[in-house]
């Protein structure tokens, strides 16, 4: 009987598990480097809420991912409540314009017409800012839209490819990717009713078996662990982040050569996310003249994506009523809290929130009761947050589909062909992708 070896418990490896041992009499062992499963989605619980450090919406109806979730009967709740604009001019808070995204000069109007240009364009390629000089993007519609582009790819306007956010673009639309749920209990419930499933099906788990090389011919796979420890198998799927593949933490002999090319081709993006868990939902009591919308605040989003906060987006988990607010920050303006410390985020994050509510700061502070982050660019594990395509690149995603040897098969959220990149759904989609190519050739 045959034996393939899974690198990685992230939802890609997961899923690419369950599918080879659900699909074969296949021997499936699924490497794990930490000692939970998840990867990039990781939960934390604090006085009976969800804290999410990684991975944290259910973007729009992913088919893959709603089937998954009502198959491993998770239950999701969708965020609904009050979506206030704060206009940074004024320092005022005001509900969003319901027509906001028909709106001439915000940024889904320029992504609309990057989309366009991209469609007219099919053969070419720019950088999201020598777009907008080539169109002559007005300078305060640029800076929203450029923000936004920063902030939700965690991407460098100066890098990122407009090709890819066109068809990012239609992808999300094509799922109504405007729609946010959650997972009932916390988003790692996911992976640990997968790896479940994976374990009820006769396969084997390891935790806390970090991969250092991989040895390897057609046919023959030699992965040689931290431990010193040796695992032969007769194929492996590779789902190590991108950041990972581009720092050659893990080694491979001989290396991959088209893989780890197209793999240096794309980017991993930076993010900081600072969740804030408080004694109350303070800003349900404060006198505001929002005061009724704050009863169910949801996001508050900076005026046309322009802010000089340091936090672009703040949010809380409402329909929940856990006093929590996630504060948010994308890109460049993420790499600037590198030198700080969780502390001193959390600090910056309450004079952000001070300054947007009208109070004092130490009002906000002494209401707060802990904080919680993930520094996922300085973890080696992962090197990153998550993945973006600089322009030139839209095709590397592809070729990273493509078997070696009918031995290594690469997955990945890097490797998915839909525009999904960055997406629980989209690692679900290539880890179903490589099982499938992996039993094909078997």
């Amino acid at each position: 009987m045959k034996h393939i070896i899974v690198i990685g418990g992230g939802v890609a490896g997961l899923m690419a598990a369950v599918k080879l041992r659900a699909s074969s009499n296949l021997n499936v062992t699924l490497l794990e480097a930490q000692d939970r499963v998840g990867g990039r989605i990781h939960t934390v619980q604090q006085n009976g809420a969800a804290i999410e450090l990684g991975a944290e919406f259910v973007h729009g109806k992913p088919p893959e991912l709603l089937a998954l979730l009502e198959d491993l009967n998770l239950e999701t709740y969708e965020l609904e409540g009050e979506n206030l604009n704060y206009d940074c001019s004024d320092d005022s808070l005001h509900p969003q314009d319901e027509g906001a995204h028909d709106d001439e000069d915000s940024p889904f109007s320029v992504l609309e017409q990057l989309t366009t240009w991209s469609d007219q364009h099919p053969t070419e390629d720019l950088t999201f800012d020598a777009w907008c000089e080539h169109e002559h993007i007005a300078p305060g519609i640029r800076s929203g839209a450029r923000g936004y582009v920063e902030g939700f790819n965690a991407a460098d306007a100066s890098r990122i490819s407009v090709r890819s956010l066109a068809i990012q673009q239609k992808a999300e639309d094509s799922i109504e990717g405007d729609a946010l749920r959650h997972v009932k209990g916390g988003y790692q419930r996911l992976p640990e009713e997968l790896a479940g499933r994976f374990t009820r099906l006769g396969g084997i788990l390891r935790l806390q078996s970090q991969v250092k090389s991989i040895t390897w011919s057609r046919g023959s796979v030699d992965v040689h662990l931290a431990t010193g420890e040796s695992l032969y198998a007769d194929a492996a799927v590779v789902t190590l982040p991108l950041g990972v593949l581009q720092s050659a933490n893990v080694s491979f002999d001989p290396a991959p050569a088209n893989i780890l090319h197209h793999a240096n081709r794309m980017a991993m993006g930076c993010v900081l996310r600072m969740s804030l868990v408080f004694r109350s939902r303070w800003w349900t009591s404060i006198d505001h003249p929002q005061k009724k919308a704050l009863q169910n605040l949801s996001f508050i989003l900076p005026e046309r994506q322009r802010s000089d906060l340091n936090f672009r987006v703040f949010w809380t988990d409402y329909p929940s009523l856990d006093p929590v607010l996630t504060a948010w920050a994308g890109g460049p303006a993420a790499e600037t809290f590198a030198a700080k410390n969780d502390h001193e985020v959390a600090h910056a994050a309450c004079h952000d929130l001070a300054r947007i509510f009208g109070i004092p700061a130490q009002q906000i502070l002494d209401e707060l009761v802990a904080h919680h982050r993930h520094d996922w660019s300085s973890d080696p594990l992962f090197s990153g947050a998550y993945s973006w395509v600089p322009a030139g690149a839209a095709d590397a995603s592809e070729k990273m589909t493509h078997p070696v040897e009918d031995t290594l098969f690469f997955a990945g959220e890097h490797t998915d062909t839909t525009g999904h990149w960055g997406t629980v759904h989209g690692a679900i989609r290539s880890g179903i992708r490589a099982a499938a190519q992996l039993l094909t050739t078997l």
